[in-house]
């Protein structure tokens, strides 16, 4: 007797659409090792913008870190996506939600800005903790990239990233971010939507257990998806210098001075 079992796909469905987005945060770090005899550190600061809302802001006054997150005070690690769904609506494969993602000069000194944007997928084990989920693509967590011109990929990683083996995108911004006077300083979007890849669905093991019953189970039964974005300013001072011992790229072979 031969049994394929159709259901399974509505189930799984259900399971991802009806899941938290779990894991989303944002970190925000400085670079001034090298340079902070040279440069008023207490001026530095940045913060991360999405949809026009700051998730994480670190600034650096009066001789201490002051941070703040819409997860709370004195936290740097904000969470992303909370308002992405209305209440009571479920994850839609294929449908564009608003992820206008921005940062901020939130200090006094100029300075550049780099973003490093990861998407991986995770899945609760046996022992009730999440874990990683490698058999399924980061690339079906279609991140719309905006401004390409003003956010430069980092090239070592173009190709990896475009074939999905690689879960981390670094962009660099082109040219100063000023410092705020009056007015904020902020970027223009290096993101501006979000979209779940149907694709997600044809991911699936066929699975025989010799009895005759053939068993289709879906990757993504049960797994959520995951963005992370971390933000690091480097200050202006002897840039070129500065960005090589922070972030191991030359700057001007990049084009971002």
């Amino acid at each position: 007797m031969r049994k394929v079992t159709y259901g399974l796909l509505g189930l799984a469905s259900a399971l991802l659409l009806g899941s938290t987005i779990g894991s989303t945060r944002a970190a925000l770090t400085y670079y001034s090792e090298n340079y902070t005899a040279k440069i008023t550190v207490s001026q530095i600061g940045v913060s991360l913008l999405e949809n026009g809302e700051v998730v994480s802001r670190r600034d650096y006054d009066e001789d201490e870190w002051k941070t703040s997150s819409n997860a709370g005070d004195d936290s740097d690690s904000g969470v992303l996506l909370q308002n992405m769904l209305k209440k009571g609506e479920k994850i839609a494969l294929n449908k564009k939600y608003q992820e206008e993602l921005r940062v901020e000069n939130s200090g006094e000194i100029d300075q550049y800005v780099r973003v490093r944007i990861y998407r991986y997928w995770t899945k609760e084990n046996e022992s009730g903790d999440m874990e990683k989920v490698t058999t399924l693509s980061p690339k079906l967590i279609d991140l719309e990239l905006a401004n390409e011109d003003r956010w430069i990929k980092n090239p070592d990683d173009a190709a990896a990233i475009e074939n999905g083996e690689k879960e981390c995108l670094e962009l660099y911004y082109k040219g100063v971010l000023p410092a705020k006077s009056g007015e904020k300083s902020i970027t223009v979007p290096f993101a501006e939507n979000i979209l779940i890849d149907g694709q997600v669905a044809s991911a699936a093991e066929v699975r025989d257990d010799g009895k005759g019953t053939i068993t289709t189970v879906y990757k993504y039964d049960g797994v959520r998806f995951n963005l992370d974005v971390e933000v690091d300013a480097v200050q202006t001072h002897n840039a070129q210098d500065a960005i090589k011992s922070a972030w191991g790229v030359d700057a001007a072979a990049l084009g971002i001075l």
